[in-house]
């Protein structure tokens, strides 16, 4: 990425995160940074480009490969401890209402969070695979509705009811996980 887009894209997301979505104008970013608003066209013709390509700049995952070497609890805890460090403490979390609110309107928008969500569903589906064939879980144990809660239930207690995500939250969080997941496989 050469020097101008990653200036731009970096001020385009402090604008996201300080005044919202609909301040990223090629102008609000060309007076942040300096460049000319003839090169910022000419890198993303649309604004919503713009906005959206810093979506994506501050969705991309740092979390690595997940564990999953067991057991079930303790996967679950490493990996949700990202999601929740993300939603805490990065660009991301700060700019994730913008994000959700811009997809409601914008098919580009909607796609970010799509492969946001996809690839945050695999690695809790990885994990749910490996303490199958570890034999924590029965086969055939419905895991999809359990991955969805793991991931959704942060989110809404983020973004939507506004209460706080601590160590004592995501190990509540993990235990009800857990014994759903036990329940599931018994039954």
């Amino acid at each position: 990425m050469t020097a101008t887009r990653t200036h731009a894209l970096d001020a385009a997301l402090d604008i996201l995160r300080d005044k919202g979505v609909l301040a990223v104008t090629h102008g609000s970013v060309g007076k942040a940074t300096g460049i000319s608003r003839s090169t910022l066209y000419r890198h993303w013709p649309e604004v919503s480009g713009l906005r959206n390509d810093a979506f994506r700049r501050a969705a991309r995952s740092s979390g690595g490969a997940p564990e999953t070497n067991g057991p079930l609890r303790a996967d679950l805890t490493w990996t949700l401890g990202f999601l929740l460090t993300a939603l805490n403490e990065t660009p991301w979390g700060q700019i994730a209402p913008q994000v959700i609110a811009a997809a409601a309107t914008d098919a580009d928008a909607r796609e970010v969070i799509n492969d946001f969500m996809s690839d945050r569903i695999a690695t809790v589906e990885a994990i749910f695979a490996a303490a199958e064939a570890r034999g924590e879980l029965q086969p055939g144990t419905p895991v999809r509705p359990l991955v969805e809660m793991a991931i959704a239930v942060p989110y809404f207690r983020k973004l939507i009811a506004g209460l706080p995500l601590d160590d004592d939250w995501l190990a509540s969080h993990v235990d009800l996980i857990c014994r759903l997941a036990e329940k599931s496989s018994q039954g």
